[in-house]
């Protein structure tokens, strides 16, 4: 049966107000309403309890209060003090209870001079409207207002006015709780503890007063008991505590202060009390220590690691001066190292920079506006700076960006900027570079208006590419302040596509065209399925993301590799069919297989051997898997030698067995993926913290204490094993195409770098190992594998050294770590055929810090 009732809601009568409040402008429907609010002006109680003689403002609250009288047991004492008039300025600034008689009794305990404050002009003006309301036509002196008011209209304050007026008086005491009455209590009490009710404060017999809605543990424990962090100091500040928590003796005024000023400057500990609480400092165990310990330390301190922020300073204001091309830089607009070849034939219309424009502009400075609207990128400039976008190999942008589908008039301005950004900072020049920068720096602000004013921005597609772009920008930006913020902000982005359900497998479908399909109806699959395909693909930018940037920050990945369940990216050539048509004809002419998932990847060597994305799917997988093997084997270290005895070796195992199985399943050789592979290898038997405190990272303190551990780690097998996979990290990245090293792969060779300059200072000459006849062979460690690099790992045989290609210098012995360090700033160096010198950002940061970590090493 369908019901067919409706709920009719009556309009309720819109009632005039015509009394208003003098002092803060607020209106009443009655007289005797106002006359009530004014006296939360004057301060004045005219109703007295005869029994304890306490005030009230109104008539209803006093006969509530009387009732209460009747029912109570005789007691020696009132409880709680009534509430005075004004409490002298003392017990005023130090919000305690103060008594009608001045001078206080507070006062004239501590023997201080009892002061009065006069009466503010709020009270002077409402008492002169207190006066007028008495001579009105309809006031009635005699009359009351009623005991429960239900029908008056709820109020809607003025504008400017907050709903919640803090002066009112006695808000606790609007409301009373009858026991009795209440039907979910079910708490019983022993018969020797009867409750009664004092306003809204159930009070016990010989007990003090206790709120009931308090939770029934609190309300059960014994009377010499007190909750942690109530049980404060008694000081000079004559601070004092009960449990009578009625706040209608509480000036709540006090707050004003914070609500508009926000709390005031807590100075933090100084060094030298910071310093008491450190634990004694270890001593260093190394005798033969040549290097400069507290150099290397002072080298990372304006290094891409450590970032001091500045109070009074803004950076970002003066990136925006980049944003203005200087005359100078005019020629640059027409740069020859422009991209010729147009990915998209679309130009970039004036509309679009007039929007980008106005963006800009809305999140800039005011002193910069007349700067950046004179100098701003020409339409030329902009569209050239699109086309690197989709050409740059660093970017890659046409793998997780639909080229044929990819319109300049749709995108939004934020993206745009973003992608002017990235465009920008990938070219080998220093004006352009900046540009990119304060583009991504300006898009931040843009960015969080645009989820301010529309929260369904965080399910769009566009919106999570703007994010992405601003991430990769900062997080390879080689500045130290960018980096930062970019690594705190990355977990927003990544929240949004794990509540938008983009890491599971039920939010795929499976999109395929039908030999009958035309027209329309196929036009309509293909673009669902470029939308699907769209998102998938920037899901898996964000893993790929998530894992270089745990590499090379070592910081926990945030997406776990256990809940990778979408599937991979389809093959490349139905991506890039330009058309409906061309993606049919593609599809049928070579149906893909099932499409897996990471984790089917991991386990079914098929899909690596024959699925093109299958073999970085897997290399994410197990990334995943290596840093928890590094954070189990950090946290066992210091833990008995039988409870790890077991563990570790066999998850290394387990983890070196996954390794082999890629290698061998592999077919096609792809340059990045064994790059990829090296490194993870390496961090399966390198230390990288450890090494990086070593270093100096962490201070010269921390540097001395990772000195033990490391020595005798150096002496071990595995400590050979990832020296080689660091010397073949560089061999890999070494035959990159020019201008591709930046990014990851600039990080990786920092780090692989690292590893060998540790090593060398960790196994020099000086430690008297025993002579060898095979201790002036050479073993080359970036070079391809042969019997003397096995004769090395196995039994530390050889000469360890890196070769120098293309170079006629001889090559870089491990013995001489300032030697290893030249050759790896040789090999950033050489991969960049920069403009006036101008290398990537982050090329320049580590550059600087292998530089100063140089001069910090004694041979």
């Amino acid at each position: 049966m369908q019901s067919t009732m409706e709920i009719v809601t009556p309009v309720a009568d819109e009632k005039e107000r015509l009394f208003q409040c003098s002092t803060c402008q607020r209106s009443f429907t009655r007289i005797d309403h106002l006359m009530r609010h004014v006296r939360s002006h004057t301060k004045e109680k005219p109703y007295i309890c005869p029994t304890c003689e306490k005030g009230f403002a109104r008539i209803d609250l006093l006969k509530r209060h009387s009732e209460n009288h009747k029912s109570k047991r005789a007691r020696k004492e009132i409880v709680r003090q009534s509430r005075v008039v004004q409490a002298c300025e003392e017990c005023s600034n130090l919000h305690l209870r103060c008594t009608d008689d001045k001078p206080c009794t507070r006062c004239l305990k501590k023997n201080i001079t009892c002061r009065v404050a006069s009466s503010d002009q709020n009270t002077l003006d409402a008492a002169q409207g207190l006066l007028e309301i008495s001579h009105h036509p309809g006031y009635d002196p005699h009359s009351q207002p009623p005991e429960q008011d239900y029908g008056e209209e709820p109020y809607q304050p003025p504008e400017g006015i907050s709903a919640i007026d803090p002066s009112l008086d006695a808000p606790n005491e609007d409301a009373s709780i009858n026991m009795s009455n209440d039907s979910h209590s079910t708490t019983e009490l022993p018969a020797s503890i009867t409750p009664y009710v004092d306003g809204n404060i159930v009070m016990f017999d010989n007990q003090s007063p206790m709120d009931p809605l308090l939770p029934d543990y609190v309300r059960n424990m014994q009377q010499e008991s007190c909750l942690s962090g109530f049980a404060t100091p008694r000081n000079a500040m004559d601070l004092s505590f009960n449990w009578d928590m009625d706040f209608t003796a509480l000036d709540f005024g006090m707050l004003d202060q914070f609500n508009t000023q926000g709390l005031p400057q807590m100075d933090l500990l100084s060094t030298e009390i910071q310093d008491s609480f450190r634990t004694p400092q270890r001593e260093m165990t190394n005798p033969d220590n040549h290097d400069d310990v507290s150099a290397r330390a002072e080298v990372f301190k304006d290094s891409v690691w450590k970032y001091q922020p500045s109070r009074n300073i803004n950076p970002s204001i003066a990136d925006e001066s980049h944003i203005a091309l200087s005359d100078g830089n005019a020629s640059r607009q027409q740069h020859p190292r422009m991209p010729v070849r147009r990915v998209i034939n679309e130009r970039l219309a004036s509309v679009s920079r007039d929007k980008l424009l106005a963006l800009i502009l809305s999140s800039s400075n005011p002193s910069n506006l007349e700067r950046i609207s004179s100098g701003f990128p020409s339409l030329d400039l902009l569209d050239g700076t699109i086309q690197k976008f989709f050409t740059a190999p660093s970017i890659n942008a046409a793998s997780w960006f639909h080229v044929p589908t990819f319109s300049l008039a749709t995108t939004t301005p934020e993206l745009l900027s973003c992608i002017v950004a990235a465009g920008a900072f990938s070219m080998p020049d220093v004006a352009l570079q900046k540009l990119g920068l304060a583009f991504q720096e300006a898009s931040m602000t843009a960015v969080a208006k645009v989820v301010q004013h529309d929260n369904s921005a965080v399910r769009n597609i566009q919106f999570l590419q703007v994010q992405m772009l601003q991430i990769e920008v900062a997080t390879w930006s080689g500045i130290n302040r960018k980096m930062e913020i970019a690594e705190s902000f990355f977990q927003i982005p990544v929240t949004m596509l794990r509540r938008g359900g983009r890491f599971r497998h039920y939010t795929w479908k499976n999109i395929v065209p039908d030999p009958n399909d035309s027209g329309s109806e196929l036009q309509k699959k293909w673009q669902d399925w470029v939308s699907q395909e769209s998102w998938v693909r920037l899901a898996h930018r964000y893993i790929e993301f998530d894992c270089q940037s745990s590499i090379a920050l070592l910081k926990t990945p945030l997406i776990q590799y256990s809940e990778m369940q979408l599937p991979i990216p389809c093959s490349d050539h139905l991506w890039y069919a330009p058309s409906a048509s061309a993606w049919k004809t593609a599809y049928l002419a070579n149906p893909p297989a099932e499409r897996p998932n990471p984790h089917n990847c991991l386990h079914g060597l098929g899909h690596v051997a024959h699925q093109g994305p299958a073999h970085l799917a897997y290399l994410y997988v197990l990334w995943g898997m290596i840093f928890d093997y590094r954070q189990m084997l950090q946290l066992m270290s210091t833990a008995p030698a039988t409870s790890n005895s077991l563990l570790l070796p066999s998850r290394c195992t387990e983890l070196l067995k996954l390794c082999e199985v890629f290698r061998v399943s592999t077919r096609a050789t792809d340059k990045h993926a064994d790059i990829m592979m090296e490194v993870l290898l390496m961090h399966i038997y390198v230390p990288m913290d450890d090494i990086q405190t070593f270093a100096g990272i962490a201070g010269p303190e921390e540097a001395r204490h990772s000195y033990p551990a490391l020595r005798d780690w150096a002496a071990t097998i595995p400590a050979r094993q990832g020296l080689w996979h660091a010397g073949q990290v560089i061999r890999l990245i070494e035959s990159l195409p020019k201008g591709t090293l930046r990014n990851f792969y600039a990080m990786m060779v920092y780090h692989a770098g690292l590893v060998l300059w540790s090593y060398g200072m960790l196994r020099r000459p000086s430690q008297n190992r025993p002579p060898c006849d095979d201790d002036d062979v050479a073993v080359r460690l970036n070079c391809e594998e042969c019997i003397e690099v096995k004769r090395f790992i196995t039994f530390e045989r050889g000469q360890p050294m890196l070769r120098r290609y293309g170079s006629t210098e001889a090559d870089a012995l491990l013995s001489a770590p300032s030697d290893v360090i030249v050759m790896i700033m040789q090999v950033l160096q050489q991969n960049h055929d920069a403009i006036d010198g101008a290398l990537p950002s982050l090329v320049e940061s580590l550059l600087h810090l292998l530089l100063g970590l140089r001069s910090a090493t004694q041979q």
